[in-house]
């Protein structure tokens, strides 16, 4: 059967819901994130501020220089919650295979929905009118036969359109469009591939998966099977992280304990999730904490036995944070890494191994919701504020690496 992937992703989400709260903010350059004068990053740009270079993950003092003019707004991030968990009960009822990337895109998958939709490039139709009528926000669709493409092929048809890529069309689709269009490759790979002539995705496609691989290993024949735009089989040959780490910068310094440890719980978490997503344990644990102004300090552990459970790597970060901080000092970033990563079976001991096997199956479930619904669909109680159901939490960026 062949198969229909859909990649749905909203158009300028955070800022459409803004205009929607207050429209006459719509036609007008408006950023949403931090403190225009302090730290953090900018979360979404209206396609007005875009003109000026302004895009998501910009430093916000830099979006400021570009657009000076701009509205900004620190976010709702509440309302936009509210927003997305509308939009997925749309989806739901035009697919039960619903794959939430984050809280503004997903992946649909239409094969065998004919009875339905007819076509799925009806149905696709039919989903962005429906988005719209009952949200009155806009979304753009790329349609293909592999989630790889029809991501591409979504940015393409912003805004508020529609591309479908023909079976058997992929890789003539992708082979115009430069490299960096091509998920998997940033700013340590472009340099290379330009370095040997490599410019656009069909350069790839004619170099070759032999000479691709003499050169990158089992990353270049992951390099040229995307290439032809077939995601699922290069996925498995793309190479383990050697770590993944995540951290945060804070609006402003704080020596509030109880909120630090919420922020490490929370990096913990994601660590612990994107361990699990490789299938990946981690034998050394790293905490970094960045005072004001700008001394780091690093500190690793080596575990006894590898991990990749959120309340191990918390519980390891509690101990490394009380060999760093006084509880004085005024922080300004916190991070989690986790490195020394394997796949090695390794023996528990007979009295852990029970308790082991329920948090993994705990786990695996929590993985599973977070993945249809979101990261922030389940915690651990420690990553909440207290009257996190009385107000809003505090916004925070949350920066994610694999090396």
């Amino acid at each position: 059967m062949l198969r229909q992937i859909l990649h749905v992703d909203m158009d300028a989400f955070f800022v459409s819901v803004e205009e929607l709260e207050d429209p006459s903010l719509k036609g007008k350059a408006v950023i949403v994130g931090a403190d225009p004068d302090g730290r953090g990053v900018v979360a979404a740009a209206s396609y007005e501020a875009r003109k000026f270079g302004v895009h998501s993950a910009m430093p916000i003092g830099t979006a400021k220089k570009l657009c000076p003019h701009a509205i900004f707004l620190r976010g709702q991030h509440r309302k936009y919650s509210e927003y997305s968990r509308r939009i997925h009960q749309i989806f739901e009822e035009f697919t039960p295979v619903v794959e939430m990337v984050s809280i503004d895109e997903a992946y649909l998958d239409f094969t065998g929905c004919e009875r339905l939709h007819g076509s799925a490039y009806r149905g696709a139709d039919r989903l962005i009118r429906t988005i719209k009528e009952r949200t009155n926000l806009n979304c753009s669709i790329g349609l293909s036969t592999s989630h790889l493409v029809s991501k591409i092929s979504s940015d393409q048809a912003k805004p508020h359109g529609l591309l479908y890529i023909l079976p058997g069309c992929e890789a003539r689709f992708l082979a115009p469009l430069a490299i960096r269009r091509m998920p998997g490759i940033g700013k340590v790979t472009e340099p290379e591939l330009l370095s040997l002539g490599i410019v656009t995705i069909g350069d790839l496609q004619k170099m070759g998966q032999e000479k691709l691989r003499a050169r990158f290993g089992r990353f270049g024949e992951g390099l040229y099977t995307k290439s032809c735009g077939l995601d699922i089989e290069a996925y498995q040959y793309e190479e383990e992280p050697k770590s993944i780490s995540h951290e945060t910068t804070f609006d402003a310094d704080i020596n509030n304990p109880e909120e630090v440890e919420r922020t490490l719980s929370y990096l913990a978490q994601l660590v612990a999730r994107r361990l699990r997503d490789h299938g990946l344990f981690a034998r050394t644990l790293g905490l970094k904490v960045r005072f004001a102004p700008f001394k780091t300090l690093t500190r690793d552990a080596t575990l006894d036995e590898p991990t990749n459970l959120d309340s191990v790597i918390f519980s390891n970060m509690l101990r490394l944070l009380s060999t760093a901080w006084d509880g004085k000092q005024n922080i300004r970033l916190v991070g989690v890494r986790s490195s020394n990563l394997g796949r090695a079976v390794f023996q528990r001991s007979l009295i852990d191994a029970a308790q082991h096997e329920k948090l993994d199956k705990v786990l695996q479930a929590a993985d599973k919701v977070r993945k249809k619904f979101g990261f922030d669909a389940v915690q651990l109680a420690r990553s909440v504020e207290p009257d996190h159901a009385a107000k809003p939490r505090k916004k925070r960026e949350f920066l994610g690496r694999e090396n």
